[in-house]
């Protein structure tokens, strides 16, 4: 049980769920994917993923090889605060990158809901241990259900499949002990209200 816990926690990985919801965003039938030509689509999704996925990564390897951190769960607070506050400088690059690029406003908007939920964490995680993981995976339902309704497709089947992974995913979290149950609930209601917020009322 405890590997595939670590399994799914490491497919799951929060780092990688902007790059999971771009590839579901630009390939759902939409004037989204129909209008953004596909060089554009890989640029983003390769800028994207290089700065909130890949350098991250990198920072939490140097960190971890310099001793600053125990491991790459990072289990205490402290531990989190220097990660968290290089994955904020990043996703802020992200978002300038992207303002400069001919993208649709839903797009933008998408990532700022990451960058928000992000920062959201890093403010919880001074005083408390939040689940980063069920943070991205709310975010990610919210995402969905967002652009599902303002762009009126049927995104139905990966609501339900990410909403699979988030019981999949929690429930992986509580048996590796990363968290307990109220930080996991807490995580996903943060992400998904961070989305629903952004996405929906953000001009």
């Amino acid at each position: 049980m405890k590997i595939a816990a670590k399994i799914i926690s490491i497919i799951f990985h929060p780092l990688i769920i902007p790059v999971i919801g771009l590839l579901i965003i630009f390939n759902t039938d939409s004037y989204i994917n129909y209008s953004i030509p596909k060089d554009l689509k890989i640029a983003i999704i390769t800028l994207v993923g290089t700065s909130t996925f890949v350098i991250p990564l990198l920072i939490s390897l140097l960190l971890l090889h310099k001793k600053m951190i125990n491991s790459l769960e990072m289990e205490t607070t402290k531990e989190r605060i220097i990660p968290y506050g290089f994955t904020i400088i990043f996703y802020i690059f992200t978002l300038s990158m992207l303002k400069e690029a001919a993208i649709p406003p839903l797009i933008f908007k998408f990532v700022i809901g990451a960058t928000l939920s992000v920062m959201v964490a890093f403010l919880i995680n001074l005083k408390w241990k939040i689940s980063a993981h069920m943070i991205g995976v709310g975010g990610l339902v919210g995402a969905l259900i967002c652009i599902s309704t303002i762009l009126e497709i049927y995104l139905t089947s990966y609501i339900i499949v990410a909403l699979i992974i988030a019981g999949l995913l929690g429930s992986s979290r509580l048996i590796l002990k990363a968290h307990n149950q109220l930080q996991i609930y807490v995580g996903f209601i943060v992400g998904l209200i961070c989305q629903l917020f952004t996405i929906y009322f953000l001009t």
